[in-house]
């Protein structure tokens, strides 16, 4: 199984941004796949076992075309029960973020632009925790 942290946001620049920041920290242990919204996160997701991947960790953005960011959460824990979560956000609702953390859907949440420090010691947190 190789195991792989998915990003998942409809803006492309963000997607590399993010491809580049993690794949350079994590790059030797965990594959960095990106997909461009929901939809397409999820058709990962789902076919995860057939690829014999695990996925460790979803990075997403909240808003985005179709799905919002909190509806992929709660999708994607139903697919991969415990699936380590963090929320990328420029423009949310507070009653959905605090909600996020209310239910421990989300382990941290970063307002666009993020800090690359802080962005990538969350996501270590996570591996750490999920490992």
């Amino acid at each position: 199984m190789r195991r792989a942290i998915l990003c998942v946001d409809d803006e492309a620049v963000i997607l590399l941004s993010l491809k580049f920041l993690l794949k350079g920290a994590f790059g030797n242990e965990y594959r960095i796949e990106t997909a461009y919204g929901a939809d397409e996160a999820l058709r990962l997701l789902e076919g995860a076992a057939r690829e014999e991947v695990e996925y460790r960790l979803l990075v997403t953005d909240w808003l985005m075309p179709g799905r919002k960011g909190d509806e992929l959460i709660r999708a994607a824990r139903g697919l991969v029960p415990g699936l380590p979560c963090i929320l990328i956000t420029g423009q949310a609702e507070e009653s959905v973020l605090s909600s996020l953390v209310q239910e421990n859907l989300v382990r941290s949440i970063f307002r666009k632009p993020w800090n690359e420090q802080e962005l990538l010691d969350a996501v270590r947190g996570c591996l750490h925790e999920s490992a």
